[in-house]
């Protein structure tokens, strides 16, 4: 898609436009095909294989320009917190950890104690219900 991109501009943008304006998605765009990706350990394991959904290439395209819009509006307005981080230009998790690491160590410095209690999401996100998947 990247190379036809100027070849698709105009095809796409009538697309996303008379879908927005008809608050309408085409019926392939609402489908997600279920796959297993392997991570590692035994490969006759099914604990070891994450399900991925497979969408549409051009329907993401879709959503990511409404979401520019969205985090702009969301930045000119003020409504994210200093302490948003993650998903959001110039605040990565890194700087994230960079900013409480120096936090801490100012209140270490002061004599102060520091709590911290750490969750691991690694697999939070490996269970998929898979029931009605097929989006209306």
């Amino acid at each position: 898609m990247y190379e036809l991109r100027h070849e698709l501009i105009l095809p796409l943008k009538i697309l996303f436009d008379t879908s927005y304006n008809l608050n309408q998605l085409p019926s392939d765009w609402k489908t997600g095909y279920v796959t297993a990706i392997f991570k590692k350990g035994n490969k006759c394991d099914p604990s070891n294989y994450s399900p991925i959904s497979l969408t549409s290439i051009i329907c993401k395209i879709m959503e990511s320009i409404i979401r520019d819009h969205i985090v702009k509006f969301f930045f000119d307005n003020n409504y994210f917190s200093k302490n948003q981080y993650c998903f959001i230009k110039g605040r990565s998790t890194v700087l994230q950890l960079l900013c409480i690491m120096d936090e801490w160590t100012t209140i270490l410095d002061s004599g102060a104690q520091v709590d911290a209690i750490y969750t691991d999401f690694a697999k939070a996100f490996d269970t998929v219900l898979i029931k009605d998947y097929y989006l209306n």
